[in-house]
């Protein structure tokens, strides 16, 4: 990378290449002398009746180069902390403008010029460079450019006829403020500058530990029971279940935590339904780590789709039975979260709660269902349904039972 002298820099070595060529191949008769190549302000070139055949370089903007205004990192990270250099970097803007009071010379130092710049559109490193070290140290902005690293950039300079309109020129030689001459345009770029400040870097790397694996993700094909209460055992058939170690395969419910399973093999995995888990449909998938060869790390691998299932709620001894008008307190495993919605069966009568209370606890494993007055006594078949997931009914199929043939649990309404 180079430094900000690179923009001045540029302007040395355009000039120098005119130079250069002045002596080899231009017209050095009608010049007379290098001194008449400049880089200069327009505004700031003697003009009139007696001016001198002249060629003046100058840049009038400098614009950023979209290449590779993303090419690196942002200079700070969010701490604040500096972690690279990024470049800026340039495409630089030039007139070409040829001088003479003597007819035709503007023209034939014009038409020299560009063909000097025609047929060296790129740059060399070495050319670059001995039109720095060339401006020796009689000035202090020559001694000064002499030291720039222009030449050290990774980009070499590029040198590209621009094509202004009419209207372009025109503002460009109003805002100069001063008599137009004849003026081609140029674009030379890329210029990179760079800082050369202390960044905080990351460590290098002492061992390096690569792993090539095929595509085979695990595969979930069916859940069973689809239905079940926490405690119980879901079953999951699929493939590619196992990796390079049993303890690799791990199975996470919704978004949370994964676990262990109970059993694992290749096509079948069962897994037992924890008590935090809410009533409700719920999700499960398949994690497969992958082994690096530090056991103390373990890396994210694979992971299988979703699979539906639902988790049904269950009641804790109900109670046997219940007054019409007051309210029935059933404790219910899981937890209910206060934003789920809880409804009680008796029978074929649904009783609604409302979503408990935001300054609440978050759960709680009792609610509390109203039972209107007026309620029809009688027993009824006793069940709750959270987020659509209803408690488990059982059919009475014991001989001789007062309930044989019946529903359980059940609950008596009283008057």
């Amino acid at each position: 990378m180079s430094d900000y002298l690179a923009v001045g820099g540029v302007s040395v070595v355009l000039r120098s290449l005119l130079t250069t060529a002045l002596t080899v191949s231009g017209p050095s008769s009608l010049l007379g002398a290098p001194m008449s190549i400049t880089a200069t302000s327009p505004d700031l070139v003697p003009t009139g009746a007696n001016e001198n055949p002249r060629l003046n370089l100058f840049m009038y903007y400098a614009s950023p180069n979209a290449a590779y205004r993303n090419f690196d990192f942002p200079a700070y990270d969010s701490a604040g902390r500096r972690i690279s250099n990024p470049p800026l970097a340039l495409d630089l803007h030039y007139l070409l403008t040829a001088y003479g009071s003597t007819q035709f010379d503007p023209e034939i130092l014009l038409g020299w010029a560009m063909q000097v710049f025609h047929e060296m559109p790129i740059v060399s490193r070495e050319t670059v460079q001995d039109a720095l070290t060339a401006l020796g140290t009689a000035t202090p902005e020559s001694n000064l450019l002499s030291k720039s690293t222009l030449a050290n950039q990774m980009e070499s300079l590029r040198i590209t006829p621009e094509s202004l309109s009419n209207d372009d020129i025109s503002r460009l030689w109003m805002a100069f403020q001063t008599n137009y001459r004849p003026t081609a345009s140029y674009l030379v770029t890329v210029v990179l500058i760079q800082g050369t400040q202390a960044v905080k870097s990351n460590l290098p790397v002492q061992t390096r530990t690569l792993i090539a694996l095929p595509l085979q993700p695990p595969v979930i094909d069916s859940v069973s029971p689809v239905a079940l209460a926490p405690g119980e055992m879901l079953t999951i058939a699929g493939s590619n279940f196992i990796g390079d170690a049993l303890s690799d395969t791990l199975v996470a419910f919704d978004q949370g935590s994964p676990v262990t399973p109970d059993t694992i093999q290749p096509n079948l995995i069962r897994v037992k339904i924890p008590s935090t888990l809410p009533a409700g449909g719920r999700t499960v998938r398949i994690l497969r780590r992958v082994s690096f060869g530090v056991s103390t790390d373990p890396h994210k691998g694979f992971s299988s789709h979703l699979a539906a299932f639902q988790v049904v709620p269950t009641l804790s001894s109900p109670p046997a039975n219940v007054a019409a008008g007051t309210t029935l307190t059933l404790t219910i495993t899981p937890d209910v979260g206060n934003t789920q919605k809880a409804i009680l069966y008796l029978g074929d009568f649904a009783i609604r709660i409302d979503d408990r209370a935001a300054t609440g606890p978050a759960s709680s494993s009792t609610l509390g269902f109203p039972i209107p007055s007026g309620f029809a006594p009688g027993n009824y078949p006793l069940r709750v349904s959270i987020d659509g997931a209803d408690s488990r009914l059982v059919l009475d199929t014991t001989q001789g039972s007062a309930s044989f043939g019946q529903f359980l649990p059940q609950i008596t309404v009283t008057p």
